[in-house]
């Protein structure tokens, strides 16, 4: 099978992209596939209409390759490709629609506001107020925790705004939930051994958690007790169903110290790295990477 595999782009996770890219061709080429590495830009229809593969695998992180945009064109020219569909993707890719359906859903997520400029003392304050200190600071439509702060003062709210402003045009005021975070990977519906993230040497799951070798410890089982554990993971669940996701998708949570769930975001396209939590989940299952890759492609094409 011919399958050309998107990785790169312009976005600011182009590195974590282009290291799934690297994973997910060398599994493809162990498994016999002829395969098209191709990083995205403007000619992207021209190349992919030269290539004229018989799959696409969506490799890219952040909004082009996550909102919607791409799994349309793809639609358009009658390509199939990995993940979920426009809805679905541009719903979960926009942290602040994914949170209002959470709501809509009595699914818990944590308390929030949001912002498309830097605000004043006065706002801060009152986001402080409402909301309470810590509040966790991020760009609305970004992922690998990038442009995202925690504010532990009423003076740090507003360079923490302007700092995620860098990379999107909303901004999502969180309520911080302390405790354990735990994250939960579905493929086709089947959920796959949840996995408690443990940062080394960090207050957050932040980027170089996330991708450095050692940046965190993943547990599995998580230490939780068995009916916060369910509960959890029904939690993330039904963030992924209401969401309208397909194929291999993930959802991320924090489980407060009186053992309540709260549902942070659902992650379309889980990184495919050597380091990402899908995979690592999926392996726990008993299914390899190659595997992985090979039954996500046959069932986008079922």
């Amino acid at each position: 099978m011919r399958i050309a595999v998107l990785s790169g782009g312009d976005s600011p996770e182009r590195e974590v992209s282009l290291a799934s890219g690297r994973a997910v061709q060398a599994a493809l080429e162990k498994l016999g596939h002829t395969v098209r590495p191709i990083d995205p830009g403007p000619d992207l229809p021209l190349r992919l209409a030269e290539e004229a593969p018989d799959f696409v695998w969506i490799a890219l992180h952040g909004d082009k390759g996550e909102n919607g945009s791409l799994q349309g064109l793809l639609d358009w020219m009658g390509l199939p490709y990995n993940g979920s569909g426009v809805t679905a993707s541009a719903l979960a890719m926009d942290k602040v629609a994914a949170k209002r359906l959470f709501v809509s859903e009595n699914i818990p997520t944590p308390a929030y506001r949001v912002a498309t400029a830097v605000p004043d003392l006065a706002l801060s304050e009152a986001w402080s107020r409402d909301l309470g200190l810590p509040l966790v600071i991020k760009p609305a439509d970004g992922g690998s925790t990038v442009g995202v702060t925690i504010a532990r003062s009423i003076e740090g709210i507003p360079e923490a705004v302007r700092l995620a402003l860098e990379y999107c045009r909303q901004v999502l005021i969180e309520q911080y939930i302390p405790g354990q975070e735990i994250t939960v990977a579905l493929l086709d519906g089947l959920v796959l051994p949840a996995i408690e993230i443990v940062p080394q040497g960090r207050e957050f799951y932040d980027y170089e958690a996330k991708y450095a070798p050692g940046g965190s410890r993943h547990l599995i089982p998580p230490r939780l007790d068995a009916d916060v554990l369910k509960a959890s993971i029904d939690a993330a669940y039904r963030a992924c169903q209401v969401v309208g996701s397909t194929g291999l998708v993930r959802a991320d949570v924090r489980v407060d110290p009186q053992g309540r769930p709260w549902v942070l975001e659902v992650n379309t396209l889980p990184g495919m790295t050597s380091t990402s939590l899908a995979p690592e989940a999926a392996q726990a299952a008993g299914i390899d990477f190659e595997h992985l890759v090979q039954r996500i492609i046959d069932r986008s094409l079922d």
